[in-house]
């Protein structure tokens, strides 16, 4: 990653701690995530829940490693904008931003999935998940934030992921809680 994506990111965190509404991942979930995305060497990396775009920086740098793309939904126009703009600035054209509700944008999707970031309406994840499962490949990494800070909201998420024959999943204690699931078939 370049001096300048770094200082981009920086000024994120920045941000998304000094306006209400744009809820960043943590730099160290960021991190994490940047090398679940190398080491998985995931091709095509969807996101629901994009917001200003810090994880999607970070997603879509580790994509670009692999020689792979993203493709990111949000509902908020404004939203929207300002990723669009933040990703020119981090010269991530392997990034495609979808305007949208994750549950109608989903199944329009083409192509299948190697990696799915969750990070929109907590109560919708199980919804969000059961429209992109059939897109994700076998061995696709699943990853949900805020498992512990909104347990509770996400409390239908956990107890499918966590008891489906077809996935492995375990809570990482990193940032706000990230649910890790792995897609066996």
């Amino acid at each position: 990653m370049n001096d300048s994506t770094k200082r981009l990111l920086r000024e994120l965190e920045i941000f998304g701690k000094a306006h209400d509404g744009y809820y960043n991942i943590s730099a160290d979930t960021g991190q994490f995530f940047y090398v679940l995305v190398l080491i998985s060497k995931a091709k095509s990396i969807l996101e629901v829940g994009t917001s200003n775009g810090y994880s999607t920086i970070w997603l879509g740098e580790a994509a670009k490693q692999n020689k792979g793309k993203a493709t990111t939904i949000e509902i908020a126009e404004h939203k929207v904008e300002i990723a669009a703009e933040n990703l020119k600035r981090a010269r991530l054209s392997n990034v495609n931003i979808v305007h949208g509700d994750a549950l109608t944008e989903i199944p329009k999707l083409k192509g299948k999935f190697d990696f799915l970031f969750l990070d929109a309406i907590k109560e919708d994840y199980i919804n969000y998940f059961k429209s992109a499962y059939p897109k994700l490949t076998k061995g696709a990494v699943i990853v949900a934030d805020n498992a512990i800070m909104f347990e509770r909201y996400m409390k239908d998420y956990l107890n499918f992921v966590r008891t489906n024959k077809n996935l492995r999943s375990v809570l990482i204690p990193i940032g706000s809680g990230v649910e890790f699931t792995l897609k066996l078939k």
